[in-house]
């Protein structure tokens, strides 16, 4: 029966994803002809766990092939910590650095692809790298292995050990080893996902807050309701029925010491693929991880008056509201929930975007070229949050 209803799951996105490009009538780039790989020795890397090292190998597109920026592309492979699952000990993903020398301080923001995408794909629908030439930040990509996931689908929907969680860990533990590697500002990593990467940017992300100092949720489906194929496609569907604030526990990571995640949820709402309710759940589970959920010694919740309590900042806080660019293709709604003057969890519900990443290249699928440009809000809300080291 688990069988039948994967199949069921996979073989719905294939033909979702069909009726969405016969719809948009999106056109799909051919793939490009690469140059024959260039093998570039590398420095090892001076990390503690010498297990955590990419292979010394790289892939050096021509100019002209660099995905929508004018920097330096490089293809790699991350040897992750020895495991019995399907990643067989290894992560592929791609490594964009930004014309601006040198790199060493800048911050590192993790982009993390949806079902039926590459990291290449992912670069050049977001545009990303343009915006990491001129704001001066690495952007890196993990892929999927199809190996792994016959789609290239991130296992969100499976948020245990042997699937979802080692992808999630092994996602954290390559952002470490190139912030290390590159000397790159560890406490402004930053990680963004499509969809189905939305999904495993939210579940690295509360695993692994010794890494990350912020998330970013485009298209996403509501965290805890899935647990395999078939339940993930209900939440893509309908999101929980259940209360959502009873579901982020089981998500956290009871092994680090929280200190709470600012989060950011864009959603189209002519999202045909995952409804957005889910984006209005999403929304209620970071309020409650934020306010209520942050395990800060210094900060006691029990055992102190309610309104002492809403004073501490830890009652969930009623949203600031404000429609942006309306009127326009570009308008969308703004929530935000404020602590200290700045948002830490913010909303965007855009008015005429469905399953695709707002404000990108509408050639590509699963980008648009409609609303705010995500990867420029995405980015301004990034720089609001850093990680006390």
């Amino acid at each position: 029966m688990a069988k039948k209803l994967s199949n069921l799951f996979f073989s719905t996105v294939k033909r979702i994803g069909r009726m969405q490009r016969q719809a948009l009538k999106l056109t799909i780039r051919p793939p490009v002809k690469r140059a024959k790989a260039k093998v570039v020795k590398t420095a090892k890397a001076k990390s503690a766990k010498p297990v955590k090292r990419a292979r010394a190998t790289t892939t050096r597109l021509p100019s002209g092939q660099v995905p929508a920026g004018s920097g330096t592309w490089q293809n790699l492979n991350f040897k992750t910590l020895p495991s019995s699952t399907e990643l067989l000990g290894r992560l592929a993903y791609s490594l964009y650095r930004p014309a601006i020398q040198p790199t060493a301080g800048m911050p590192l923001v993790v982009m993390l692809h949806g079902c039926q995408q590459t990291a290449y794909e992912m670069a050049m629908g977001s545009r990303m790298n343009k915006l990491a030439d001129s704001k001066g930040f690495v952007v890196l990509y993990p892929q999927q292995s199809k190996r792994v996931q016959a789609m290239r689908c991130w296992r969100w929907f499976q948020p245990d050990g042997p699937h979802g969680c080692a992808e999630a860990d092994a996602i954290a533990d390559l952002a470490s080893d190139i912030v290390a590697r590159y000397k790159l500002d560890g406490s402004k990593v930053y990680v963004a996902g499509l969809s189905a990467g939305a999904g495993m940017a939210a579940l690295a992300a509360l695993r692994r807050p010794d890494v990350f100092a912020a998330v970013a949720m485009h298209s996403g489906a509501v965290l805890g309701e899935a647990h395999n194929a078939a339940t993930g496609l209900q939440a893509m569907r309908r999101g929980t029925l259940k209360d959502p604030l009873s579901l982020t526990p089981q998500i956290l990571n009871g092994h680090v010491r929280f200190p709470g995640m600012p989060a950011m949820i864009l959603h189209g709402q002519q999202d045909r693929v995952v409804a957005p309710r889910n984006a209005r759940q999403l929304t209620q589970q970071f309020v409650h991880i934020n306010w209520q959920l942050t395990n800060d010694p210094l900060v006691p919740t029990t055992g102190i008056p309610r309104r002492s309590v809403s004073a501490l900042g830890l009652v969930d806080p009623p949203p600031r509201k404000g429609v942006m660019a309306a009127g326009t293709e570009r308008e969308y709604l703004r929530e935000d929930y404020i602590r200290g003057r700045k948002p830490i969890v913010r909303l965007c519900l855009i008015k005429s975007v469905g399953h695709a990443w707002s404000g990108g290249d509408g050639k590509l699928k699963f980008h648009a070229k409609d609303g705010p440009k995500a990867s420029a809000v995405i980015w301004q809300f990034f720089t609001m949050h850093q990680r006390l080291l």
